[in-house]
């Protein structure tokens, strides 16, 4: 199977989905669709332990949305978070001003929107109200919108992502952040042209079986398969690649290094897009290279 650059995006970026879609006609994030079955306690997707300066942490690869019967997850994963006293997320959804950055990062140039067209222009045939209503934003909030326009009705919300469990049932944990809203609409914003009008073309055309396997491989914990899946097709000078994977997995562990080093927290749970911990200059490695000890989880161990 040939992954799309949809395909690459959707395991990253929180983005505020539940502020876009009260700030922008609906706009949610770089959304996956879900197999029908019921993921549970039987799955088990990437999830390590890491141990550093006497110091312990648990990195769990998530997808940012889901439905009420994904939880709870499976028991050692449950477990290490109970024991957490820290949740560390990409970005703290409830802050910032999405509504502002929307405004500062979010709107369609002028000097692009025929391109735009062009690349929806069969899609909205079919879709005229929907079309009229993201005409002001920008390619990739435009993908964002049309992604969950095909992956909603399949019954998945963002309320229910990997990232909204956790930080619904932090229980008073402290939330600390790797990047920031504002750092995230930036960096998607930057993204040129041509990616976000391909962004746009894949959200249309990108196959349901492509996404499918997507979940497969995230439910059964293969990160070979997700790392081929998101790397397939993909060169050194992939901005998608280079600037929304491995540029920050560098800056996230050494984030997690400086975290660790303080002793602020007993232990921490730190929950970040899948693909940031499979592949290439993948987290886990870059702690290695610290000097990090990383144990895979599973069921049996950790």
């Amino acid at each position: 199977m040939q992954a799309t650059r949809e395909s690459r995006l959707i395991f990253n970026i929180n983005l505020i989905y539940g502020r876009l879609q009260r700030n922008c006609y609906g706009l949610v994030a770089l959304l996956l669709c879900f197999t029908s079955t019921s993921a549970a306690a039987l799955d088990s997707p990437v999830f390590y332990k890491i141990e550093y300066q006497q110091q312990q942490a648990y990195l769990l690869g998530s997808i940012h949305v889901g439905r009420q019967d994904f939880y709870p997850l499976a028991q050692h994963i449950e477990s290490a978070f109970k024991q957490s006293d820290a949740l560390v997320v990409e970005a703290d959804i409830s802050q910032g001003d999405t509504g502002a950055l929307l405004q500062r990062y979010g709107g369609l140039s002028a000097d692009i929107a025929a391109d735009v067209n062009a690349t929806r222009q069969e899609y909205c045939q079919s879709h005229q109200t929907l079309c009229q209503a993201l005409a002001p934003y920008a390619p990739w909030l435009q993908s964002a919108q049309i992604s969950m326009g095909r992956f909603g009705q399949l019954g998945y919300s963002a309320e229910q992502g990997v990232d909204a469990y956790f930080m619904a049932n932090r229980s008073g944990k402290n939330v600390v952040e790797l990047e920031s809203i504002q750092f995230q609409f930036e960096l998607i914003s930057s993204f040129s042209t041509a990616t976000q009008l391909q962004m746009l073309d894949d959200s249309i055309n990108a196959s349901d079986a492509e996404m499918l396997d997507l979940i497969y491989a995230w439910r059964q914990g293969d990160g070979n398969t997700l790392a081929n899946i998101m790397e397939s097709q993909a060169g050194d000078a992939d901005e998608l690649l280079e600037k929304l994977l491995w540029q920050r997995n560098h800056t996230m562990a050494q984030k997690i290094i400086q975290l660790l080093q303080s002793k602020t927290h007993k232990q921490l749970f730190i929950v970040v897009g899948a693909g940031h911990i499979v592949g290439q200059q993948a987290i886990p490695d870059l702690l290695k290279q610290q000097g990090a000890t990383i144990t895979r989880c599973s069921f049996l161990q950790c």
